[in-house]
């Protein structure tokens, strides 16, 4: 009896063979792996969808962040009518469009900067006037700076020290300003129809430009329209802009004649 009740522990231990079990574990992964060319093969399909993917992504993104820039737009253009109802009707005030200072690739500036073309330094100017000096006509300074903006003019730059800073702090809008080139006048709020653009993108070097196919324009009656660039008249003016080679002011007056289109 003794005899048979070992035999049968033997053949148990023989069946319980750990090393062979785990050994034939092994080779079935091994076996069932991928291959040096099925790995290949699996990365260049996820290369290839890949590649077909982002430039949905892309647009997806730049059309997300055209949303974002018009929404600072209509806050910009709700901050213009709060401080013309307190200023007389009257639009933020820019030294760079005075009689003999005409200067509209600075139409950008938050503040004058000391500079040599600064007749006033140390203030506050155009669209700054609305976050400036106590004023709160704009509650968040972000809506100055637009998420395409691929130049050097970001949200970090503006701080409590910006209208005392010896170089400009701009934005990523250009302002058109608050004199009517034809009369000479100050510019009134509610004249403004909606075919009157009052803001758009920055104009002042080629990386100003937010987006690649045209501009957000806030136009008199605060909307916010999207202007096509079909013609290209945008990108031709500004593909050779840079800060020291600004464009001319009639070309100024021409890309706003055709963002009022």
């Amino acid at each position: 009896m003794l005899s048979r009740t070992s035999e049968k522990l033997r053949k148990r231990e023989n069946w319980l063979d750990l090393p062979k079990i785990w050994s034939l574990r092994s080779s079935r992964r091994i076996q069932s792996g991928f291959t040096f060319i099925e790995l290949l093969v699996t990365i260049s399909i996820v290369a290839v969808l890949i590649s077909i993917m982002m430039p949905g992504f892309r647009a997806a993104r730049e059309s997300a962040n055209r949303i974002q820039c018009s929404s600072n737009l209509r806050q910009i253009g709700l901050a213009i009518y709060l401080y013309a109802f307190q200023n007389g009707e009257h639009l933020p005030e820019t030294i760079f469009d005075n009689a003999g200072n005409e200067k509209q690739s600075e139409m950008m500036a938050l503040t004058t900067g000391s500079m040599s073309d600064s007749p006033s330094s140390g203030q506050w100017d155009g669209l700054g006037l609305l976050i400036g000096d106590g004023n709160n006509f704009l509650d968040n300074a972000h809506c100055l700076f637009c998420p395409c903006h691929r130049g050097n003019h970001d949200f970090q730059r503006l701080n409590a020290n910006a209208k005392s800073c010896p170089t400009r702090i701009y934005s990523n809008y250009h302002f058109i300003g608050d004199t009517d080139n034809s009369t000479h006048q100050p510019r009134y709020l509610y004249s403004q129809t909606c075919d009157n653009p009052l803001v758009v993108d920055g104009m002042r070097e080629k990386l100003d430009v937010n987006h690649l196919c045209g501009t957000n324009t806030l136009r008199g009656d605060s909307s916010v329209r999207f202007w096509s660039d079909d013609a290209k008249r945008l990108r031709n003016v500004m593909s050779a802009a840079t800060v020291d080679n600004p464009p001319s002011d009639t070309a100024y007056n021409e890309l706003w004649k055709s963002f009022a289109k």
